[in-house]
């Protein structure tokens, strides 16, 4: 039973370490393509979103 507590810790700790890296390996690419949009001249064009006008904002 032991073993088995171990190989779960192993593989959460491994998952949790690739969320990690997926999460900055997608953050890079995003700031790239912000650049590369920038180099090509293309705007930023945000459509509204509800969230746009939360209520609670000050």
């Amino acid at each position: 039973m032991v073993v088995i507590n171990i190989w779960v810790t192993v593989i959460l700790v491994i998952a949790i370490l690739a969320t990690i890296g997926a999460w900055l390996n997608s953050r890079i690419i995003l700031k790239d393509l912000a650049i590369i949009k920038t180099h090509l001249g293309i705007k930023d064009e945000r459509k509204p979103s509800v969230f746009d006008n939360d209520l609670d904002k000050d």
